[in-house]
């Protein structure tokens, strides 16, 4: 039994290089007798990987979404404040480490969501007024919960990220900045109210991080507030890229910053990651800014790498990485820099980890670092995941596939196999 049959949500690449079967033209009595058709099978594709449609995480979080949505639209308010109370408490993640309690949350205000942006995008204040009045009502309706708390606290944050967005600009006019200021105050009021570790959530440890651009001095914060969050659940590595994309200079800290809680991190949750927090930091980073390299300690980064991939080795952990070093990282790097170092760790990612490629964790990478002028990807994350990880994987392996190999990905790892 083949792998495909084994697993019917797996299909395998087909570049096809393929020549075809000529068609076969009806008789004709007066034509001269044709030669023998010479069938040529098809030519195997230079790259094979099965492909996970969809991945587990994103089939998972889209579950999880479409629970919160369903719940809220039904208005089975408790039901809601129940499940995610309980993940948030439990620490329940997807395959990919994603929070559960939050995609709980974002899927129940989602519709508050795309009603909020729809007004803004038409100028109308009033119907945005109108749907954050619903949201609280129903926080009025239950107000202790801190689940229903944290809904309509992080609807004002989606209404005041939609303002910015509204804008066109960071600052927008003058009637979306004054509206974002009073959006972000009143989810910083409901964020007053629930003390994270009373609470022991996370959720609202991450709403203080949300929160600390409305501050007056976000810089003198920032590192509190992410420690408290890293120190309630140092397993989710989306807080700690979080925490890297705010210290940039552009956000609330500087390059010697960035670096120095970079390792401290590293050393907070040593226990679970190794030395991998310093790379996960850095991670959020280099993701926005190619700057960050200024600082980096490359071997200290890889070694991350390692240890990230010896404690989570799942193909969600293995496309992640593979994603970062082969496409935002990789291109036209050369040399012996810090860039180059960690490009070239897509060989032994892929050597060593990767055995399917999970689409959508490409689609969602970060852009190329290298300023090389982007070309038109498809809108389906689906499709653009699967040419970006095509494309880093040969451009990686180019040498070899211009020798006359092919690619195998299988269980057993990476073969290097000639062409039939």
């Amino acid at each position: 039994m083949s792998m495909r049959d084994l697993l019917p949500n797996m299909r395998s690449l087909s570049l096809r290089l393929s020549a075809g079967w000529p068609e076969t033209a009806m008789a004709d009595p007066e034509a001269k007798p044709r030669r023998p058709i010479t069938r040529v099978p098809p030519l195997r594709p230079p790259i094979e990987i099965p492909v996970a449609d969809p991945g587990p995480d994103a089939e998972r979080a889209a579950e999880l979404r479409a629970r919160g949505q369903f719940l809220a639209r039904q208005e089975d308010w408790e039901r809601l404040a129940q499940e995610m109370l309980q993940a948030d408490r439990a620490r329940a993640r997807t395959p990919g480490l994603r929070s559960v309690a939050d995609l709980l949350s974002q899927g129940a205000r989602s519709d508050f969501a795309d009603a909020i942006a729809l007004a803004l995008g038409s100028g109308n204040m009033a119907e945005v007024a109108a749907v954050l009045g619903s949201v609280d009502a129903l926080r009025d309706d239950m107000p202790d919960c801190p689940a229903i708390a944290h809904v309509a606290a992080m609807t004002y944050v989606d209404a005041a990220s939609a303002c910015r967005a509204a804008g066109g600009t960071p600052d927008g006019d003058q009637t979306l900045r004054k509206a974002r200021a009073r959006y972000l105050a009143a989810a910083a009021a409901l964020n007053d109210l629930f003390d994270p570790f009373e609470w022991d959530s996370p959720l609202w440890a991450a709403v203080r991080c949300a929160l600390v651009e409305a501050d007056a001095k976000p810089r003198d914060r920032v590192a509190d507030d992410y420690e408290d969050l890293i120190d309630l659940d140092p397993g989710n590595p989306h807080h700690l890229r979080s925490f890297g994309n705010d210290l940039r200079p552009t956000r609330f800290g500087d390059w010697e910053v960035l670096d120095r809680q970079a390792r401290r991190t590293a050393a907070r949750t040593a226990d679970v990651w190794g030395v991998g927090g310093y790379a996960w930091v850095y991670f959020g980073a280099l993701g926005r800014d190619k700057a960050a390299l200024r600082r980096l300690d490359a071997e200290l980064f890889v070694e991350g790498l390692h240890d990230i991939l010896t404690r989570h080795r799942t193909q969600d952990m293995a496309n992640r990485l593979a994603a970062l070093t082969g496409y935002t990282l990789g291109g036209v790097a050369t040399g012996g820099g810090a860039l180059h170092r960690l490009a070239d760790c897509l060989g032994w990612i892929a050597q060593d980890h990767l055995r399917e490629l999970h689409p959508v964790i490409w689609a969602e990478a970060a852009p190329p670092i290298t300023g090389s002028i982007a070309l038109a990807e498809d809108a389906d994350p689906w499709r653009r995941g699967r040419a970006r990880a095509l494309s880093s994987l040969a451009a990686y392996y180019a040498p070899a596939l211009e020798a006359g190999r092919r690619l195998v990905f299988t269980d057993d790892g990476l073969r290097m196999v000639r062409h039939d």
